[in-house]
């Protein structure tokens, strides 16, 4: 019997590869599928893809991308995953009112005349109900597609990282209908709307969480220490957690970690005082970031990248285990279990920086579980 023919992705917004990490782990496990090209605008962020992966990679603003040249990669699947600074409120919620959104709307209309099998978008939940996924929806559903939403964050997966997010999985050829031990229960739509779950529906356990002392570095640098006067400064304000704590949960790690004190990722606790209260903590590596959203032990960051690009590259990547949940969802995609993912081992290439030991119609449904 011949091979499935490999399942050709356009990764667009592509950042430092979480989609393409996602997509090798899937393809380890013996899913038919490969990276036909990958773009983004940003050019540290391609440099850092090239340095990992070695399908073409290029800096292009996706708005310029022709229907012709979108076309010419022959992609089965679209992978999107826009800048979400228009739908939070750090990034004021101007939605359609913000000139970041002309790139989705752009690539929206190449999605109506062209009409690839699959489309997959990740995006903050605040994405959800936004005017601009109103208008991606009303496209997609024009356009034949059954879509499936929902909200899904890695701590759902066994992961101690906050990372909650939307995703919606669009496809002209079907999904994969199976509820499995290994995936939480789809969630209604985010909004409450269309695409709740059928009444009675159970909720599968979710995956144990594993301990967050299984992602850190055995030996920290010394420059991740924080400031006594930051702690103090800002005592309240920032989520310190105890990597000695097996229910230790990080926050949500943001491209302003190392540059915002608060609201921007976790502290690790280093030390307390005779009371108990914290008396010295660190910032997370880019490698712990890395290892947390799921990179493997072979992925590294090159060898000249400044501490400050790296978390904030880290802190606008995805989390490769909830990618790989959601890219479940295809037939071609299927027949590789999701299992718990793993905690990348220590692998650093010579004269890099290793991720290891050693940073979104017929009635909307939701996704497969």
């Amino acid at each position: 019997m011949p091979a499935p023919a490999s399942l050709r992705v356009l990764e667009l917004y592509c950042g430092i590869g979480g989609c393409a990490a996602a997509l090798a782990a899937l393809a380890a496990e013996g899913a038919a599928a490969e990276v036909a090209a990958a773009i983004d605008v940003n050019h540290l962020a391609v440099a850092v893809y090239r340095h990992n992966f070695p399908h073409p990679a290029a800096v292009r603003t996706l708005e310029s991308l022709t229907a012709g040249e979108l076309a010419a990669f022959g992609g089965d699947l679209w992978w999107l995953s826009p800048p979400c600074q228009p739908f939070t409120r750090r990034g004021l919620g101007r939605d359609l009112d913000d000139p970041r959104t002309a790139s989705l709307l752009a690539l929206a209309g190449r999605i109506g005349e062209l009409r690839p099998p699959y489309v997959a978008l990740e995006n903050v939940p605040g994405f959800a109900g936004s005017a601009t996924h109103a208008r991606l929806r009303a496209t997609l559903d024009g356009a034949g597609y059954e879509v499936r939403e929902r909200l899904l964050c890695p701590t759902e997966l066994g992961v101690p990282n906050r990372r909650r997010r939307f995703y919606l999985l669009a496809a002209r050829r079907g999904f994969v209908d199976r509820i499995t031990p290994s995936l939480p229960q789809p969630l209604s739509h985010p909004q409450g709307g269309r695409g709740a779950p059928p009444p009675g529906t159970a909720e599968p356990a979710r995956m144990p969480l594993r301990p967050l002392a299984a992602y850190l570095d055995p030996a920290p640098a010394a420059e991740l220490a924080v400031e006594p006067t930051l702690l103090d400064r800002y005592a309240g304000a920032v989520d310190l957690v105890d990597p000695a704590d097996p229910a230790a949960i990080a926050s949500c790690f943001t491209a302003a970690y190392g540059r915002s004190p608060v609201r921007s990722g976790s502290y690790l606790i280093v030390d307390r005082g005779p009371d108990g209260l914290p008396t010295a903590a660190r910032r997370f590596s880019p490698r712990e970031i890395l290892r947390l959203l799921g990179f493997p032990a072979d992925f590294t960051l090159p060898a000249d990248l400044s501490l400050a690009n790296a978390w904030r590259l880290a802190g606008n990547s995805l989390s490769v285990a909830a990618v790989r949940a959601v890219l479940a969802g295809i037939p071609e995609l299927a027949g590789a279990p999701t299992a718990h993912p793993k905690v990348p081992g220590p692998a650093p290439r010579p004269g890099a920086t290793a991720c290891s030991s050693g940073d979104r119609r017929p009635e909307g449904r939701v996704m497969p579980g």
